[in-house]
């Protein structure tokens, strides 16, 4: 608020009070940063490797026929437990206040060094489709040979994750989330997370708006109840002292690897 000046180095031009042939103060670190997606990427490793990292591709968010909601909260966690939370299907039971009764069926894998990616599908074994989960995924096509039932696919490219839903017939995902989880303190255990909600707009113009307000309640509710279980599943890990989790699910195993192979170790 002193209108000192910097430019993109991260030198200081200009401090107003300051005669034009005095010495002017330090400079300040300077970050490779990005602006996309309405968002704005530091990079603040090596400068050096800043161009040689992939940059997220989220091609929806500036097409026309998508909606998007942005995600801001912050969840008392290790961003490894966000992970985990959405690549793992099979906690569909913890919605079923607003979900009914969902059975998760697992259906492929795949994995590289620092990614991994699965294909979900889903069959309603009680209960009704919610109005929220209506709006969101709109009118449903026809099955076809290509695309016969729901697919969802949840990747984690490190750091990033997304999650994009088809419904049986569909060529274009009716919802793609696009998270990133940045820890906050040293320990790790808070993280905030950042995220991309689009969902593909209906065919009637405008209608979106309307039914934006459902959309909002239903993904709040969804959010709110995984925020208490990865709240809890931290609790556990702190009163244990340790991971006593027995993981056999391969995917959950794969991810972990990958969360491990990435991720820094927490520094003295």
């Amino acid at each position: 608020y002193h209108c000192w000046t910097y430019d993109r180095t991260g030198t200081c031009v200009n401090v107003p009070h300051v005669r034009k042939n005095d010495k002017l103060p330090s400079g300040v670190r300077s970050y490779p940063c990005r602006e996309d997606y309405g968002l704005i990427f530091v990079f603040t490793g090596d400068a050096e490797l800043a161009e040689t990292k992939p940059f997220p591709d989220i091609p929806r968010f500036h097409a026309g026929n998508y909606k998007t909601r942005f995600l801001d909260r912050r969840v008392n966690c290790h961003y490894s437990f966000m992970h985990e939370n959405l690549m793992d299907m099979f906690h569909q039971f913890l919605h079923r206040r607003l979900m009914g009764g969902i059975r998760t069926l697992f259906l492929d894998m795949r994995e590289g060094d620092d990614w991994i990616e699965v294909d979900y599908s889903f069959v309603r074994a009680a209960g009704k489709q919610p109005l929220g989960e209506k709006f969101m995924l709109g009118k449903r096509p026809e099955p076809t040979a290509e695309r016969s039932r729901d697919i969802m696919t949840i990747r984690t490219q490190y750091p990033y994750q997304d999650l994009r839903f088809w419904t049986a017939g569909s060529t274009e995902p009716a919802l793609h989330l696009w998270n990133c989880y940045l820890p906050v303190d040293r320990a790790q255990k808070i993280n905030q997370t950042y995220g991309l909600m689009m969902i593909r707009r209906p065919g009637i113009p405008g209608l979106i708006n309307l039914l934006w307000p459902f959309i909002i309640w239903f993904t709040e509710g969804i959010f709110a109840e995984d925020r208490w279980i990865v709240e809890l599943e931290q609790n556990a890990f702190d009163d244990q002292g340790e991971d006593r989790n027995q993981e056999v699910f391969p995917v959950i195993i794969g991810l972990k690897k990958v969360l491990t192979r990435n991720g820094l170790p927490l520094s003295d």
